[in-house]
């Protein structure tokens, strides 16, 4: 009997455990893939029912997700400059792709003549980086004001 139930919490704490959850996602991502690429609904169904399964069941947990994820939470994973490295490689990241976003925008709004057929990509384009722009301001907004 005892055997039975150590089984079964095996198999509780892999659902428990953040490895699980990564295999989970994974495996919705290939579903994903996969359905784009055979063309089948049914299989999208199926992934996006997965992925907002997993939302709720992630949503429940959320006060415990940075203990699924990291584990031991006396390790120290990264310091101060890690931190600032990351801050200042996504900044610039996010600087460069609005500049190259709008700079292909241009290209394409001045061949408006040559290939009107891309208009709309030039204001789909322009839309973007006027989107990132702005949730860029309201998160620097935002996180001024928190810390």
């Amino acid at each position: 009997m005892s055997k039975k139930s150590g089984i079964i919490l095996k198999i509780l704490s892999i659902f428990e455990s953040g490895l699980f959850i990564k295999i989970l996602s994974a495996f919705v991502t290939g579903l994903w893939i996969a359905g784009a690429i055979l063309e089948n609904i049914h299989v999208i169904i199926l992934a996006l029912a997965i992925t907002v399964a997993l939302i709720i069941v992630l949503y429940i947990h959320r006060d415990n997700l940075e203990e699924i994820f990291q584990g031991d939470t006396s390790v120290i994973v990264e310091d101060e400059r890690t931190q600032l490295i990351n801050e200042k490689a996504s900044t610039m990241t996010l600087g460069i792709l609005i500049s190259v976003i709008i700079w292909v925008a241009i290209v394409i709004m001045a061949l408006r003549t040559s290939y009107p057929q891309y208009l709309s990509i030039g204001y789909t384009l322009f839309a973007v980086a006027i989107f990132c722009f702005i949730l860029y301001f309201s998160s620097r907004i935002y996180y001024a004001h928190k810390f």
